[in-house]
């Protein structure tokens, strides 16, 4: 007759799948919390008197890069980003695997020359 297995060997494989079973779920957590909507802060242009498409694409191609996946290749917004509250741009951001994201980006607060706008999915 075989001996039965130790008691260590069975305990250690319910505790190994908790252990992944948390590592994912921080992953979905930190991927969910940044691609969420969220905030941005930047200065209105002198010259132009509005946030310029470059500036909220390089903003928006930062927000959608992961620790551990590259971002965009590119980002695109159709037009510059008026100080009024509510004022509203579209962005298209590309990736090198996967669908095209479509994106508003709207103003939610104005303060002297800072605007604050958040990007949300673009609806369809």
């Amino acid at each position: 007759m075989s001996a039965p297995p130790p008691a260590r060997g069975r305990l250690l494989t319910p505790v190994l799948g908790v252990l992944a079973a948390l590592v994912v779920a921080g992953l979905v957590i930190l991927v969910a919390a940044r691609l969420g909507e969220r905030d941005a802060t930047s200065e209105v242009d002198g010259g132009t008197h509005t946030v310029p498409r470059t500036e909220i694409a390089r903003t928006i191609s930062g927000q959608l890069t992961l620790p551990f996946r590259h971002g965009p290749d590119a980002v695109r917004c159709f037009g510059d980003l008026r100080p009024v509250p509510a004022a509203a741009v579209r962005c298209t951001a590309h990736f090198p695997l996967g669908r095209d994201r479509h994106l508003t980006v709207e103003v939610t607060r104005v303060q002297h020359n800072k605007v604050t706008y958040r990007r949300r999915p673009a609806p369809h």
